[in-house]
């Protein structure tokens, strides 16, 4: 048996980067009429978007090219699928795959990310 364990502390190497974002919260300074957005990272497998909502602001409906993850890290939101709606709070994470449709409405002032998992070229 190999020592070489995908999660084993022999894992890895020490090449590689490590990218660290901080403060997150309230970049992305929402309008009157819609919420705020700015890409927080970037790189070929993975962009990062942080969404600032004031309570009642939407996303309508709406589907993504790629896999995703949305993060709440602030607030409370409904988050809208074809098949139900969840009921997001800080600390939940949703994944969708490619162009699944989904709507976002913030029930107070809200802040979360989504991650879209983009393919390798």
């Amino acid at each position: 048996m190999s020592d070489d364990r995908e999660h084993g502390r022999r894992a890895g190497t020490g090449e590689g980067t490590a990218t660290h974002h901080t403060d997150i919260i309230g970049r992305a300074e929402p309008s009157t009429d819609r919420p705020g957005a700015t890409v927080i990272h970037r790189d070929e497998t993975t962009k990062v978007v942080a969404f600032e909502f004031n309570e009642g602001q939407e996303l309508a409906d709406h589907a993504a090219f790629h896999p995703v993850l949305v993060q709440l890290l602030r607030g409370h939101v409904e988050f809208g699928l074809p098949d139900r709606d969840l009921d997001l709070r800080p600390g939940e994470i949703v994944h969708l795959t490619a162009k699944l449709r989904h709507r976002v409405r913030a029930l107070e002032p809200s802040t979360l990310t989504v991650t879209m998992l983009l393919p390798r070229s």
